[in-house]
């Protein structure tokens, strides 16, 4: 797999960003039982995307890949600083979905995530949040370098990391890297989400 660089995103590119994840997210299971309206789900997934990068805190770590593939693929990390309980970050991106689908969105569906939350483990860690590359650049080991940039980190600080592979097709990559499966959540008349784990290296 050849090795590139990585960086934190600058503003100027969170627009790339926004792009790659609602191209990536387009089919996603969960993101599916969220917006059910294949015509109206780009606007919706690129609106959501949008406003959560731009109202992303301290803690969070938008990366991308630098050179000829920075348009290709973007991930966002949240740190173990992160605190779900004074969360705000997702306001502005939920506020722009009940603008569009109103409020009976939110019992019918976003209520459903609460689950996910709930499962989030207490134990300080990385949570990657979203990770997503487009269809033509996929293959190249993008991804990758996105995922390992932090779990080196967390191998190196002995922390460890966490997410929920939303489409269980990607439960292969995330185990390359470390990660295994502890458990699943099933949103309400919707898919079920493996949630993964990983144990810092300590070789």
């Amino acid at each position: 797999m050849r090795e590139m660089r990585v960086e934190v995103a600058h503003p100027k590119q969170y627009p790339d960003a926004t792009a790659c994840l609602t191209e990536a997210f387009m089919e996603d299971p969960v993101i599916s039982y969220l917006f059910e309206d294949e015509e109206r789900r780009p606007l919706l997934l690129s609106a959501f995307f949008a406003n959560r990068l731009a109202s992303r805190s301290d803690a969070d770590q938008l990366l991308v890949p630098t050179g000829t593939d920075e348009k290709f693929s973007a991930a966002l990390w949240e740190s173990p600083e992160k605190k779900i309980q004074s969360e705000t970050s997702y306001n502005a991106a939920i506020s722009a979905a009940v603008a569009l689908l109103g409020e009976q969105w939110l019992t019918d569906r976003l209520a459903h995530l609460e689950v996910l939350i709930e499962a989030k483990p207490d134990t300080p860690h990385w949570y990657l949040a979203f990770i997503g590359t487009r269809t033509e650049a996929r293959g190249r080991g993008i991804a990758s370098n996105l995922i390992r940039a932090i779990t080196e980190i967390c191998d190196k600080e002995k922390l460890p990391a966490y997410l929920e592979s939303s489409n269980p097709e990607n439960v292969s990559l995330y185990e390359r890297h470390g990660f295994s499966v502890t458990g699943e959540v099933t949103l309400k008349g919707g898919p079920t989400v493996p949630l993964m784990w990983r144990e810092p290296s300590f070789e």
